[in-house]
């Protein structure tokens, strides 16, 4: 009830000093509670509440970093020397991807039979393995997949032949195979390292220099062209796709690149989901403001001696700000209402509490009545400080 009375009452205006005095203890008393959700709530949907408002502010906070990034990037102007570091970068990203990928190769062998499963260890490059296990080397099994089992270190592996029952070969480096073993298949390849260092660095390769032709053709700074297609590129994805394909793929990919160093949690995964989806909604809103400003000002600003930084900081992204305060808040009441998607990677939010008191309770409409209850809550909350804030900088009727 306090919580809409103040919602009500932050609409009109707060003339006198008891009216005043009034908002002030219902703001303490909300601003109370939302303390408690926030940092002292962990149960059921409390607990998710405190979720969702984390995940849907950090998100938030990212987005509008990455889309001023994109706008910045956008805004970019043309010229030879931009087209000269561009071709520089294209070279030295092409001679650091020959030099990982003609890194020497590690030479691995085969031994023992393929009666049992074959030892393997960690760090063997997965193209090995993959030949290994659907028998594509010489001698390999036709139509049979071969069972593997991993383990510690080469020593290891060696040593599991016929000790462990069901261990009958191992696929170890070729220096670590003792003398009288059976040799089945010696390969040589890449370590993974090398190969996606190499891999990764001649993609970037391709696509700068594919840039930096496209902004020499169109005079475009390449870095402009690359804002614009990244941001046409990701609204024109779902954001469940966005959320399942950092959340997993490449979640996954960056954990096995950096050898397990790098393993966000789920929560840290679906946030940078989020803000990469909202950064292009959020780039696009940032543009339509900065063009709102009247170019007589950013010239007029020139005029006095200002350089491109001061002028973005004291002249047009505050006239910028004031202009696109509501669009700001329309995104911020979807992100809200869009971190209900990271669920699925089973981040335990208001949605995903919900379903599982849904799972336990077996009640068919309380779990979601409450979870939309509670989103009601947050975006009424997000609305009237969007109202707020909009006032506040509201200059025409001062």
């Amino acid at each position: 009830m306090a919580l809409g009375v103040f919602f009500i009452g932050a609409r009109r205006e707060t003339g006198n000093p008891m009216r005043r005095f009034v908002h002030l203890v219902l703001a303490a008393v909300n601003g109370a509670g939302l303390v408690f959700i926030l940092l002292f709530a962990h149960i059921a949907f409390a607990a998710g509440v405190a979720t969702t408002i984390r995940a849907a502010i950090a998100a938030y906070i990212l987005a509008a970093m990455m889309g001023l990034l994109w706008v910045g990037l956008l805004k970019l102007k043309y010229s030879w020397r931009a087209d000269l570091t561009c071709i520089a970068a294209t070279i030295l990203m092409v001679c650091a991807a020959a030099w990982f990928l003609l890194q020497p190769r590690d030479s691995y062998m085969l031994v023992g039979s393929l009666a049992g499963k074959v030892a393997v260890t960690s760090g063997t490059p997965s193209g090995i393995l993959g030949a290994v296990r659907y028998g594509q080397f010489p001698g390999g099994p036709d139509n049979n997949e071969v069972p593997l089992r991993t383990f510690r270190g080469a020593r290891e592996a060696i040593d599991a032949i016929g000790k462990i029952p069901d261990v009958s070969a191992a696929l170890v480096p070729a220096a670590m195979v003792p003398d009288g073993q059976t040799v089945l298949w010696r390969t040589e390849a890449l370590n993974d390292r090398d190969k996606a260092f190499g891999i990764t660095l001649a993609v970037l390769a391709i696509v700068l220099g594919l840039l930096t032709f496209g902004g020499h053709i169109h005079r475009r700074h390449p870095l402009s062209i690359g804002s614009e297609f990244i941001v046409d590129t990701i609204r024109g994805i779902p954001m469940l796709v966005i959320v399942l394909y950092v959340g997993l793929p490449l979640a996954g990919a960056l954990k096995d690149a950096t050898q397990g160093v790098v393993d966000p949690p789920n929560l840290v995964r679906g946030i940078a989901a989020m803000a990469l989806a909202y950064s292009a909604y959020l780039a696009e809103i940032f543009r339509s403001g900065i063009n709102a400003i009247p170019a007589g000002q950013i010239e007029a600003a020139h005029s006095l001696g200002l350089n491109g930084w001061r002028t973005a900081r004291l002249v047009v992204l505050p006239q910028a700000f004031r202009i696109i305060i509501p669009p700001l808040g329309n995104e911020l009441i979807a992100i809200l209402k869009d971190t209900s998607l990271l669920s699925i990677l089973s981040i335990r939010d208001i949605t995903q509490r919900m379903r599982e008191f849904q799972s336990a309770s077996f009640l068919p409409f309380a779990p979601y009545n409450s979870a939309a209850i509670f989103y009601i809550f947050l975006t009424l909350a997000a609305a009237s400080l969007v109202s707020t804030i909009e006032r506040k900088y509201d200059i025409k009727h001062r």
